[in-house]
């Protein structure tokens, strides 16, 4: 399985392969976008900003999955 990542919210996203059991490994997302620390993504029902979990390095799906949806990189400020 695959998702959805873009660098910018309005960007053309890539495709980043999932773990067997359906966590994104962060390294897998810096890989792709140095100095990745996170993503985030808007809610289709309140359209806020919402962030992954991140927890040692694996980033959790969403309760509902990871779906259709453009995931944006979290960079440190």
């Amino acid at each position: 399985m695959y998702i959805r990542v873009a660098e910018e919210e309005n960007e053309e996203p890539m495709e980043i392969p999932s773990e067997d059991d359906g966590t994104v490994l962060l390294s897998t997302v810096a890989a792709q976008f140095p100095g990745a620390c996170g993503l985030r993504y808007r809610s289709p029902v309140s359209q806020c900003m919402r962030g992954v979990r991140l927890v040692d390095g694996v980033l959790h799906a969403p309760e509902n999955g990871w779906g259709n949806l453009v995931y944006v990189v979290n960079y440190p400020k």
